[in-house]
């Protein structure tokens, strides 16, 4: 059955959605800006499906690995954020190891087959996204491809990852390190460490910062494009004061870095944090700073938030987390605190 909803007014005038409802079938919807358009749409959908049984040229019950793959990546990959879309390009090399396999015909014990490989092969945490974008091209075929199979992945193990380090700096080595960087080949790389320590922003993040995103009364910055959800991270007076400082003498506009240049390279445009990357491990090398990556600087401001008492709701808000759990991993800082806490009912029974 077919209907047709006015969803909402647009600057063009009425916006239709188109849906089509079949026993049997996921439900099927479109918008058009034309009532037309949405019929004729509804009409055409609703035949292909209860003469042929599915939408489009390839029969769901026929689809090759390779060719849902590409059809995943097309589709609903391309729709990610760039990041992630790069990264499931990349991740889709390794799942070749399907193809010339129909859908019906990846079983678990084949999923587990790609597991051990891929063990052999890579660190747990890569088999696990390997595995996660197999089980998400699975789950987008059943549930909007009407294709009858199973997902493999659902049942079978996945490999366990080692604890994640968390290396932060001391206030001395704090200090070492902002002294040396000012002496990189990189001007802006003190502020940029600098904001990163302040913030607890995603490396990518603080590099990538443009002038638009700063609103210096509110001590704000606006993180629209995040590897997770859009969030507004606060800034300490002391950072807000050394990003003042930067502003061009002769003004800047919205869409102008704080750091790269006018026209940085592609590949700063991409991985943004890669401008500074040289000239910060220098630094840390001059500093004698051992084990420390630049991603340490998050969990330096975010270690130093949890140790000063901030909790760990406010912690998760501030860094971006989309679980609490991934903060958690932080608890362990607040030893002296539960101590302190605790020495409070010391009397309880005496």
């Amino acid at each position: 059955m077919a209907t047709i909803k006015t969803l909402k007014r647009s600057r063009k005038g009425l916006v239709y959605c188109a849906e089509v409802r079949i026993k049997g079938h996921p439900n099927i919807s479109r918008t058009f800006d034309r009532k037309s358009d949405a019929l004729r749409w509804a009409e055409d959908t609703e035949y292909a499906l209860r003469t042929v049984g599915y939408i489009g040229d390839i029969p769901p019950r026929d689809m090759l690995f390779e060719e849902a793959l590409q059809k995943y990546l097309t589709e609903i990959s391309s729709r990610k954020a760039p990041s992630t879309h790069r990264r499931e390009l990349y991740q889709a090399r390794s799942l070749k190891f399907f193809n010339g396999s129909r859908l019906k015909e990846i079983t678990p014990a084949l999923a587990a087959q790609f597991r051990e490989k891929r063990s052999s092969e890579v660190q747990p945490a890569t088999v696990i996204k390997d595995l996660n974008l197999l089980s998400h091209v699975f789950t987008i075929a059943i549930r909007e491809w009407s294709i009858d199979t199973s997902n493999p992945v659902s049942i079978i193990r996945k490999p366990k990852t080692p604890p994640g380090r968390l290396r932060f700096l001391t206030f001395s080595e704090i200090a070492r390190l902002l002294e040396e960087s000012k002496k990189g080949h990189r001007p802006n790389l003190y502020n940029f460490i600098l904001l990163q320590l302040h913030t607890g922003m995603r490396p990518s993040e603080g590099a990538a910062l443009k002038w638009g995103q700063i609103c210096f009364d509110g001590r704000i910055i606006d993180l629209q494009k995040t590897k997770t959800d859009p969030r507004r991270v606060p800034l300490t007076v002391f950072a807000i004061e050394a990003l003042s400082k930067l502003v061009p003498e002769d003004g800047c506009r919205c869409d102008d870095f704080v750091f790269l240049p006018k026209d940085p390279k592609m590949t700063h445009r991409l991985r943004p944090n890669q401008y500074f990357r040289e000239s910060f491990e220098a630094a840390v090398k001059r500093a004698k700073i051992e084990d420390f990556h630049m991603h340490d600087l998050r969990h330096t401001a975010a270690s130093y938030m949890i140790m000063n008492g901030i909790d760990l709701r406010t912690v998760a808000d501030i860094l971006g987390h989309k679980t609490i759990s991934m903060t958690m991993r932080y608890t362990h800082l607040l030893d002296d605190h539960k101590l302190a806490a605790i020495d409070r009912i010391e009397q309880l029974g005496r």
